[in-house]
């Protein structure tokens, strides 16, 4: 067992700050006890606790160097705007299997480490990683017929449909951030939602990653005239992959994150603070909305282009109110959540891959909200009313956020910014601005405290 607890410490501008990571498996149970035991005594000497996640396709080496650089930007903000409050934070990252990949030296050590490995010839052996994935959903059964059917050459209309027929019986994903049952899809519908997803998404350069590289290059890159069978077989398994990491990103965040928040707040002082990137806003809030509360509520939760429903935090969807409003009781503060123009998964392409039959004849998210399918890292937040403020341009360092300022009908549960100006892509978030936000909400909870 590795002994590197905690797993850094970073020299702050207020002197050392100590660094988890927290790994976490594919069923959300946490797998070093030994990190949180040791993240709970250092915290209860804390002003605050800032755990951030990342979202899908991540490894070890991504994902940790990722966090280390959001870090040094809020190490950066905090230095040349110095609080006016103690803060002496403690930095968490959480570390749940996304990767497409790992290396064998790309493994973490023991407190925090994890790969997927595969193989096999053919698209089986291209695609090994992504079917990993699906394996642990599928069975085994039908595990090997998806590989076997994908082992060798791979071409004409019947091979697709019998891939197709295979993934058509994934179990049913959870219930999306707005409530809805997913009643599942048979081999004929799957098809034509990988078709349709492919005319309607265009290929782009790819961009640097962020706290998460899950832009352009984690999905389908189509030729949109003329489907090749071998890239809409391709395509479609990576499109599936993507509906089974977001379903793990919530049981991730239901099971072993909201334990992690309870404890920490049954067993510290410490004001909490939450930041999810991409899929990480799902782990995030689902820690927040999922089963029993913490025993007080988390102080803040910022979502950076969170790759959910626009309509998470509705008054009404269809009849329920949306997924996640619970958290509007759970979160002393507003819910940040960033949006811009320039993330393409989010505007084009990442709830194509979660459509539901249903809902085959809707899927215009690549033109205006409110489309039910429009994301909220795309498009900003939906259906919330006077509970909800939209600031049209993401505040620089300095600028002021209006973090525990009044709607006409009580205080603003959520702020949406529109960061279009400083967030040039989806994986873009690491920055000056995202630190500023972060550090605003800090703030806010410190004075709240007074």
């Amino acid at each position: 067992m590795s002994t590197n607890i905690p797993w850094a410490v970073r020299t702050g501008p207020r002197g050392p700050v100590p660094v988890y990571v927290l790994q976490l498996d594919r069923r959300g149970t946490l797998t070093s006890p030994e990190s949180l035991a040791a993240l709970v005594a250092d915290a209860r000497d804390a002003t605050d606790v800032v755990v951030i996640s990342h979202g899908w396709n991540n490894d070890w080496q991504a994902a940790t160097s990722r966090y280390t650089d959001f870090f040094d930007h809020v190490d950066a903000v905090l230095g040349a705007r110095p609080p006016d409050h103690p803060f002496r934070p403690v930095y968490v990252g959480l570390f749940w299997p996304s990767a497409a990949l790992v290396l064998p030296w790309e493994r973490g050590p023991d407190i925090a480490g994890g790969s997927a490995d595969g193989g096999g010839d053919g698209l089986a052996g291209e695609l090994a990683a992504e079917l990993d994935v699906l394996g642990d959903d599928l069975g085994p059964e039908l595990d090997a017929e998806l590989r076997a059917a994908l082992t060798g050459p791979v071409d004409g209309a019947d091979r697709t449909d019998l891939v197709a027929e295979i993934l058509a019986h994934l179990p049913a994903s959870d219930p999306d951030e707005t409530g809805a049952p997913d009643p599942g899809l048979d081999g004929p519908a799957l098809r034509a939602v990988w078709t349709d997803t492919l005319a309607r998404a265009e290929p782009a350069p790819a961009r640097p990653g962020g706290i998460i590289p899950d832009d352009d290059g984690a999905t389908a890159r189509p030729q949109v005239a003329g489907f090749d069978p071998l890239e809409l077989i391709r395509s479609g398994i990576r499109l599936a992959t993507v509906r089974q990491m977001k379903d793990r990103a919530g049981r991730v965040g239901a099971t072993g994150v909201a334990a992690v928040l309870r404890r920490l707040a049954d067993e510290t002082p410490a004001r909490l603070h939450l930041v999810g990137h991409s899929y990480g806003g799902r782990v995030v809030m689902s820690a927040v909305c999922a089963g029993p509360g913490p025993s007080r509520p988390v102080d803040s939760v910022l979502l950076l282009q969170p790759a959910l429903s626009a309509w998470a935090f509705a008054a009404d969807v269809d009849g329920r109110p949306g997924g996640y409003r619970p958290a509007f009781d759970r979160v002393r503060g507003p819910v940040v959540t960033t949006w811009s123009a320039h993330d393409l998964p989010l505007t084009r392409v990442f709830h194509l891959a979660l459509r539901r039959r249903a809902d085959l004849g809707e899927a215009e998210i690549a033109g205006r909200p409110p489309s039910r399918f429009a994301a909220l890292g795309g498009f900003g937040p939906q259906g919330v009313g006077a509970e909800a403020l939209a600031i049209d341009r993401m505040p620089d360092v300095g600028q002021h956020y209006p973090i525990g300022e009044h709607a006409v009908d009580g205080r603003y549960e959520v702020i949406g910014v529109d960061g279009t100006w400083c967030i040039p892509g989806h994986g873009d978030v690491q920055s000056d601005q995202t630190a500023w936000a972060l550090l605003s909400q800090v703030h806010a909870a410190a004075h709240a405290d007074g």
